[in-house]
């Protein structure tokens, strides 16, 4: 599953972050990493980001970012 098909307020534990260069260093920066759980907080309208919280940290991603990014889904 990938991190853009979550639904708001799903749980997920990060697999892989499938990006490459300066961006995964950023996301890395963020607590973006595998083995972290994330929440998704709200999708932006018409096909925008996403806003998460991983690790206590609210980040924004772009839509094209979090369909890179295998999350595991985490049992409410």
């Amino acid at each position: 599953m990938k991190l853009c098909e979550l639904i708001p307020g799903q749980r997920a534990e990060i697999v892989s972050v499938n990006v490459g260069g300066a961006q995964a260093a950023r996301l890395r920066a963020l607590g973006i990493a595998a083995g972290e759980e994330v929440v998704l907080l709200r999708r932006a309208p018409f096909g925008g980001g996403l806003l998460l919280s991983c690790g206590g940290t609210r980040v924004a991603l772009r839509l094209s970012v979090a369909a890179r990014i295998d999350v595991k889904e985490i049992a409410p």
